[in-house]
C-alpha cells in the first residue's frame, strides 16, 4: 500500500497532481473564520466533491483509477483523512448521483489493495 496522506496540504498536492484542472485556489478555505485556521481534510474533501460532481465527464479512466487508488488508501489506513473521504465525498456523491462513475474504480482499487 502507498503511504497515507499525513496532512491536508499533502491531500492537496496528490489532488492537483491528479487533477491538474483544479482551481488555483482549491483548497486554500479553512473550517473557521479564524485566518490561522487552515483547511482541513474535510474542508478539501468537500470542495472536491463539488469539483468532481461538476466536471465529472471530463476524466479520463486514468485519473479515476489514480483517484480511486487514494481514496482505497485513505479508507484503509481510518482515521480523520478517511472519515473525510466517507463524509464529505462518497456520500455526497451518491446524493449527487455521480457515485457510479467513481464505484467501479474504487471497487478494483480495493480489491488490489487486498491482494
Amino acid at each position: 500500500m502507498k503511504r497515507t496522506l499525513q496532512s491536508p496540504s499533502e491531500l492537496r498536492k496528490a489532488l492537483v497532481a491528479i487533477f491538474p484542472m483544479l482551481p488555483r485556489d482549491f483548497g486554500e478555505q479553512g473550517e473557521s473564520v479564524f485566518e490561522d485556521a487552515g483547511p482541513t481534510y474535510h474542508s478539501m474533501m468537500r470542495d472536491f466533491a463539488h469539483f468532481f460532481a461538476k466536471n465529472i465527464d471530463q476524466f479520463s479512466d486514468r485519473q479515476l483509477g489514480r483517484f480511486a487508488e487514494l481514496l482505497a488508501g485513505a479508507r484503509e489506513a481510518s482515521g480523520p483523512l478517511e472519515n473525510a473521504v466517507e463524509t464529505c465525498f462518497l456520500e455526497p456523491a451518491r446524493q449527487l448521483k455521480v457515485h457510479d462513475r467513481i464505484e467501479p474504480f474504487l471497487a478494483a482499487a480495493e480489491k488490489g489493495a487486498r491482494k
